[in-house]
Order: structure tokens, then sequence, then C-alpha cells
């Protein structure tokens, strides 16, 4: 495969992270263009390529932590949301055929279309809408849609210390947060926004308060919190082998997230283990296996009621889910679906999130589900089959302030933006493709022989529409780069398009 040329754009074309809140908040409320308060932090953070778009590099890159690219909100106008008419059905079916109907497609009943107006729900164009078909990473959006039912929006993930059984130990106790910063944690960040060192620097205090712990200190590790395997076993070894998907852990750096080429490392707790017994030491507590980087940390489980030394929060759920979708990042997933299913009284066995992700979609969100089939929250592995009217459903609902836990989510950068954030970045970089740039926001998919998108773009006259296009029968190599370039066509069609009747 080869890697798509970067995109060039004019000044113009760019939107406000701030600004692009008004696509999905505004669609409450046609009417209002206005700018969103709260600056989009997912775009201000470290943002990981995607591992269900895989579309390769020729070099490697150094690790993880050093490429992982960092995206910059830039100022311009709102792209407008207005109450424009609804767009004619016919019209639009006409203006999107001939995208449609491209060889790079592959098989012609494989290829499955359902574009909504996302205010009303009204159908503008279908094709194979019901039709089961393969997903990719637009899985997440249904996982997402689940995940803000059993997770508020405003929840942290706390990582804390506690003094262990023995008094020479101490104990880092997981709690959900695989976004830890090495040093000290950036408050406005969401990778990160926690740190390491500021573990370490409360927890030599709080051990110095007495005079300092006699001899050395042990650091254990709890992990019970929300366990359960580090890859699904639905998974083939070869996405975590080549870095398309990192572990699923509940205590993680946020250095660690994989990278295609750059795995994640065989156990990222003990990376924090790590991490932590050098920052201890450097802050004059005598740590066992401090500078050692073959140690390992002993998993226990911490006593009840031990006294807490040290803690250190999270971004937001709603801010971390938001990351885990633009940078389409399938551990990530994986752990917040998880964590959601057992704050909801589930439990944390695959089968059992991932009946319960069908649970929330069908009776919170009132969606039709008979046949689809989940098999894991992230959807990367084989036997998800989903149709894309569903998925379009979910976006309604995340546009129309029906669902404003899930359209805080997609509002907040769950969505990238056409040609800037996440893993849109790279796409949308032909100038057949520039009405969508900036206008769009979408949710990719790609497996061999998949190529899905879903997501929002404003129209010409204003009016905010929701796709969900998915082409699974393709013949594998660069075939996939170039379906994903006409699925972009069609997006871009739509925002060229006023699609009235004429």
């Amino acid at each position: 495969m080869h890697p798509r040329p970067a995109p060039r754009r004019a000044p113009r074309y760019a939107l406000a992270a701030t600004a692009v809140v008004a696509l999905l908040v505004g669609a409450a409320t046609p009417s209002v263009a206005g700018t969103s308060e709260t600056a989009d932090e997912a775009t201000s953070t470290t943002g990981a390529p995607a591992a269900d778009d895989a579309s390769g590099t020729s070099d490697a890159p150094a690790g993880p932590a050093e490429v992982r690219p960092q995206v910059a909100a830039v100022a311009s106008p709102v792209a407008a949301v207005s109450a424009a008419p609804v767009p004619d059905r016919a019209t639009v079916s006409v203006r999107i055929g001939d995208e449609l109907d491209s060889t790079w497609l592959g098989g012609t009943n494989r290829r499955a279309v359902a574009i909504r107006d996302a205010l009303t729900g009204e159908s503008l164009a279908d094709r194979n809408a019901d039709r089961l078909v393969t997903p990719a990473s637009t899985t997440k959006l249904l996982s997402a849609a689940a995940i803000v039912t059993g997770l508020d929006g405003e929840h942290t993930f706390t990582t804390r210390v506690v003094a262990g059984a023995e008094p020479d130990e101490v104990v880092v106790v997981a709690g959900g947060d695989m976004l830890l910063a090495d040093g000290a944690g950036n408050p406005e960040a969401v990778a990160g926004h926690a740190g390491i060192g500021d573990l370490a620097a409360q927890t030599a205090a709080a051990l110095q308060e007495d005079g300092g712990p006699e001899g050395t200190v042990r650091v254990r590790l709890d992990l019970s919190y929300v366990a359960g395997p580090h890859a699904m076993p639905t998974w083939s070894e070869h996405w975590i082998r080549e870095g398309w998907s990192g572990r699923i852990v509940q205590l993680g750096r946020s250095g660690d997230r994989a990278l295609p080429f750059n795995p994640s490392p065989a156990s990222p707790e003990q990376e924090v283990a790590r991490v932590f017994r050098e920052a201890l030491a450097k802050e004059g507590i005598e740590v066992v296996g401090a500078g050692d980087e073959d140690a390992q940390a002993q998993e226990v489980e911490a006593v009840e009621g031990a006294t807490e030394l040290a803690s250190v929060e999270s971004a937001a759920a709603r801010d971390v889910l938001a990351l885990a979708l633009a940078t389409s990042d399938n551990a990530m997933v994986e752990q917040l679906a998880r964590q959601a299913a057992v704050a909801d009284g589930g439990s944390a066995e695959q089968e059992a999130v991932t009946a319960w992700i069908r649970q929330a979609v069908s009776e919170d969100y009132g969606l039709e589900l008979d046949g689809v089939r989940i098999a894991d929250a992230s959807g990367l592995s084989d036997g998800t089959q989903i149709p894309v009217g569903v998925v379009a459903d979910v976006l309604v609902a995340g546009a129309d302030g029906s669902h404003p836990a899930l359209q805080d989510v997609l509002a907040a950068g769950g969505l990238p933006i056409a040609g800037y954030t996440g893993t849109l970045a790279t796409r949308f970089h032909l100038d057949r493709h520039e009405p969508a740039v900036g206008t769009a926001r979408a949710k990719t998919g790609t497996l061999p022989g998949v190529s899905s998108l879903a997501g929002t773009v404003v129209s010409r006259d204003g009016r905010l529409l929701v796709y969900a296009l998915t082409a699974d029968d393709l013949d594998e190599g660069t075939a996939a780069i170039e379906a994903a370039s006409v699925l972009d066509e069609v997006v871009a069609e739509l925002a060229r398009c006023g699609c009235q009747a004429e």
C-alpha cells in the first residue's frame, strides 16, 4: 500500500477546533451558527494513526511517542448550519449516482449507502441500507453510543497509590487510565492529563511525612479493576504484533499506545511500574528495582481500606472517548466499553460486553437490531455485521439533540474533521474532494477488503446531513485506497450540492 499525500489547504478552508462543534451542537438549533466556548481538547492532544486505517508507510517510525502527530487549532469562520429546506431525495440520488457506480467499490450488491437529514432523520438516499455488511471501525459509533449510557461524560478515571500489606510496600492501583504521562500531568490535555511523576511526588511526600520509610520501598501493582485479557480472543495476533492495535489495559502510559509497525509493550502496566519506580527514586525514596528495566512489579490486590498515599485523575470520560474515536484506537474503545458495561452492572467478558452494547443501543436509542452481529467493540474482529442504516440512525441520534451525551462526544472531536484531524488528516486530499474539507466529519473504517465512512456534512445550503457508506467486497491492495477516495467523493458531492428539486 502507498501512503496518501499530505493535504494542502488554503487558509480559507480552515475551521477552528471550537467552531467545528457547531456542526453537531448547532444541529439541534439550526438557526444558530455560533461558536462553542470550550476548545476541542481532542484536537490538541496526542493523536495516533488508526489501526483500522492501515494505509501503511515505507519507513517505519522511530517509536509511538516520538512520531505521533500533534493537531493544532486554527482560526476561521464557523461553517454555518441553517434551517434550509430538506434536500430532495431524487436529486440527492442523482448527484451521487456516478460515484456509487464506481468500479473501485467492488461488488455492486456490497455497496451500502444510507444518507439522512440530520434533524429529521428523513432518508435522502439508500442503497442496500438494510443489508448486513462488515462495518470495520464504524462499529465504534455503536460502541460509543452504548458507552455514554454507562459512563457519565464528566466521570474521571482515578489512579491511586496506597500503602501495601507490608510496611515496605506501596501499591499502584489501576483505575482505567491508560493515558498517563511519564512526568507531570497536563490539565489541558486528554492524553497525558494525569502524570506518573505527580503520583510519585505525592507518594514520596506522604512517605516522608513521618521521617521517611525505614529502608527500601517495593512497588506493587493492583490490576484487579475491570480485569480482562490484553487482546480479544477473536483478534488476529498480527494486529497486536504489528501495532495495528495496542493492548487493552486499565493502566498504561500515553506514550505506549500502539502505532503501525510500533506495537505497544508486552506489559504496559509493568511499564507504568518502571516509570513510577524511577520517579519515586528521583524524589529521594530508595526503591527496589529502580533503574533496572527488567525488574517486575508483583501483582497483588490492595488491602481493603489501605491508606491512600497519592491519586491522580484522568480527563473526563467524554474527552477520552472522543480521542479514542478520533484516532480509531481499538484498545481504548475496548477498555472503555469494558468499563461502561461493568459500571452498568455487567461483566467484562467479551460476549457480555458485546451483548451489553446491543442492549444499550436497542433500548436507549430505540433502534431495531434484528440480525445485527457485534463481535467486539472496536470492529477489528471477524464476524461483525451491521447495516449502514443502523449506523446512520446512531449518527442522527448524536446530531438531532435527542441524545446529548453522544452529541457531546461527537462534537468534542470524536468525529475527525475532513482534511485536518485524526483519521481524516490524510483524507479528502484531491481537488474534487475540496467542498467537504472542513465541512465534513467522519469515522473511518478499513479492513482488508472493506472501506467504510460515516459522519456528518454541511450541504451547500447549510443543511446538516448524515451519511453511512460501506463497501465490503473490495480487491485487497490499492483498491482500498481508491475505494476510500471514492467514498470521499460521495461526501464532497453532498457538500457541493444544495440538492433541492429542480
